[in-house]
């Protein structure tokens, strides 16, 4: 079960060809983050490493200069400071201690993220995007925000609503509106989904990997109908409007599955977000296509990520200090090594060739 393009084809058809030749100035050569014994700090390298290769996300965050200071626990100026030193340091290893105290210090009420434990990689790049709102945005709920320069929610943030509709009585659900920076799924669901479509169709198409997206986050959510008519209803979500970036997580039912072969032979490089809801809104998502352009893995209680990097449209890997040159991420990470350790993904896709927010609402043009 495959759905997967060559990233390196001449013209349109591969991920080289659509992304626009940049400055030298848009992206140092990548650096590793240290991550000495005992600090467990992997899933945060990890985090990091993707926000930093998300050119939408570093270009915008680069304009931001004014926020609510925290002092020694501001994840804000953390961020700006590992940011400048990835941009100018001579240095091939970076540290990031500087973030993970912060971290730390926000966090410690709640007892998440504290220096030396480890911790989950997705729910840290979730909780950074949601303090970065909350150091640049007036709006103190992260579900209302609509500042036109809030990155996290006009760069990453999916609004959708849940509703039930029942197709026997007619009865409808009222909508549960809710946005996410994580479209979580199943990675069960996902493998025995690929199975029961392969079955149905006689070759794969490309809209099956958003298809197979949908379907998979949806099975086994069944509700009962509004108005008690016996029917059981599949949830419906809808998507309001047009994220540049989408995540998806890929949750395993226990620490250690025997999927992790099937479950990298299920993923696809190519998602229109009209396949991955049962409806889109918004006229621009209808038509968006994204591509995928990392992948945070865990094996072996270690994370690690791959990345497009797009100055010099290679795939790159991750490994806290070490960084080194790969042919795809798929064809790594399906090498044999992940079989028999706990195993889990994040994937990052997103629009490319778009504009970046002005801080002023306006949209700045593309770097060329």
């Amino acid at each position: 079960m495959s759905w997967k393009r060559n990233y390196f084809a001449s013209g349109s058809s591969g991920l080289q060809g659509m992304f626009t030749p940049r400055t030298m100035t848009s992206i140092a050569p990548s650096k590793g983050l240290s991550n000495e014994p005992g600090q467990n700090s992997c899933f945060l390298n990890s985090a990091l490493q993707v926000l930093w290769h998300l050119d939408i996300f570093r270009r915008s965050f680069r304009q931001l200069n004014t926020h609510k200071c925290m002092e020694d626990s501001c994840i804000f100026c953390a961020l700006k400071s590992i940011f400048a030193q990835f941009q100018f340091s001579s240095e091939k290893v970076l540290p990031s201690d500087a973030l993970r105290s912060a971290l730390a210090k926000t966090f410690q009420d709640e007892q998440r993220f504290q220096l030396g434990i480890m911790d989950d990689a997705a729910e840290c790049f979730e909780n950074l995007l949601i303090r970065i709102h909350f150091h640049i945005s007036d709006e103190t709920k992260e579900d209302i925000c609509t500042a036109k320069h809030c990155i996290p929610h006009q760069k990453f943030a999916m609004t959708l609503f849940e509703q039930c509709v029942c197709n026997n009585c007619g009865a409808t659900s009222d909508p549960l509106p809710f946005i996410q920076m994580v479209h979580y799924i199943s990675t069960t669901s996902l493998c025995n989904q690929a199975v029961r479509m392969l079955e149905c169709k006689e070759k794969p198409t490309p809209d099956m990997f958003g298809e197979l997206l949908r379907n998979a986050s949806t099975m086994g959510d069944l509700r009962n109908c509004p108005n008690n008519c016996g029917e059981m209803l599949r949830i419906r979500r809808v998507l309001m409007n047009c994220p540049e970036i989408i995540s998806i997580g890929l949750v395993w039912d226990s620490d250690h599955s025997d999927l992790a072969e099937d479950v990298i032979h299920s993923l696809g490089t190519c998602l229109r977000l009209g396949d991955l809801f049962y409806r889109v809104t918004d006229e621009r998502a209808k038509q968006s296509e994204l591509y995928l352009v990392g992948m945070v893995c865990y094996y072996g209680k270690h994370y690690s990520t791959f990345f497009f990097q797009t100055k010099i449209r290679k795939w790159m890997y991750f490994d806290d200090a070490h960084v080194k040159e790969v042919m795809t991420c798929l064809s790594l990470a399906a090498d044999s090594r992940v079989s028999n350790c706990e195993w889990s993904v994040r994937l990052s896709l997103n629009v490319p060739n778009r504009h970046r927010s002005d801080l002023s609402g306006r949209m700045w043009c593309r770097d060329v």
